[in-house]
């Protein structure tokens, strides 16, 4: 959806964006492209940040884009993904930790590899990638911090078995205020955003099922699902200098799901 669009600067910031492969990461990737920022694409799926950087190459210089295959619930590819990321541009100055996944399976049926598995990803490398980026954020003492939540932390999505996703991403707000309150000595914001159903990869499966599809936007005030880069241009204000009184917050972008 087109809108009101501000005209960010970031040319002098470098960003790092994890699940910067697809739906919103890549959403984001490309807005914060458009603003001169310097980017540090990570992503499990080395393939699709190698085609974001081509496709970016009309934005950026080839040298201002840096791509890091990494898992993020792997403590030590997060730990060498951070060297690489400080020993090419030197510092990070925005984090966009964005990384998730899910699997939707009724949580009677939900085998302990499963639950383990989604947690690892949606908190476990939510946690270590701020850790080891916000170390480097403490030594500057200064940064910007947006986690990807989710509305899925504040309610329980219905009829759709996403119970372990919901309780992920419950877990990611209560981190982003402990993250705010203990960081805010060393001037680093910490917030983070709560997209509703939005077009990516991870509501495909939904959006082809006609009748959920029509129960979702019936629930939705605004009768719609979210346009990636609608969630992309949110996260550009958190990490702005516009946002330098609000921390430990989570915004709401799900069109009204959440007033009911």
């Amino acid at each position: 959806m087109e809108g009101l669009r501000i005209n960010y600067n970031f040319s002098d910031q470098v960003v790092l964006i994890t699940g910067a492969g697809r739906g919103i990461g890549e959403a984001v990737s490309k807005e914060f492209a458009k603003t001169g920022a310097k980017l540090i694409l990570v992503d499990m799926n080395e393939e699709a940040i190698k085609e974001l950087k081509n496709e970016l190459a009309s934005t950026l210089k080839e040298e201002d884009v840096l791509t890091i295959k990494t898992d993020v619930s792997d403590p030590k590819d997060v730990f060498k993904m951070t060297k690489k990321a400080i020993d090419y541009f030197g510092r990070i100055d925005i984090l966009f930790n964005n990384a998730g996944i899910n699997k939707r399976i009724p949580l009677k049926d939900v085998s302990f590899e499963d639950w383990r598995k989604i947690m690892s990803v949606n908190l476990d490398g939510m946690f270590l990638v701020a850790q080891f980026v916000g170390k480097e954020m403490i030594k500057r003492k200064k940064g910007k911090i947006v986690n990807t939540a989710s509305m899925s932390g504040f309610i329980v999505n219905e009829n759709i078995n996403d119970g372990v996703y919901c309780t992920s991403k419950a877990a990611i707000i209560m981190l982003t205020k402990a993250l705010a309150v203990e960081w805010a000595e060393y001037h680093i914001d910490v917030n983070a955003i709560a997209p509703g159903y939005t077009k990516t990869p991870l509501t495909k499966k939904l959006i082809e099922d006609s009748k959920i599809h029509e129960e979702i936007k019936g629930r939705i005030p605004t009768h719609r699902l979210a346009e990636p880069d609608e969630i992309a241009r949110a996260v550009l204000y958190l990490s702005s200098p516009s946002t330098t009184y609000i921390t430990g917050h989570t915004l709401k972008i799900e069109g009204g799901y959440t007033i009911w």
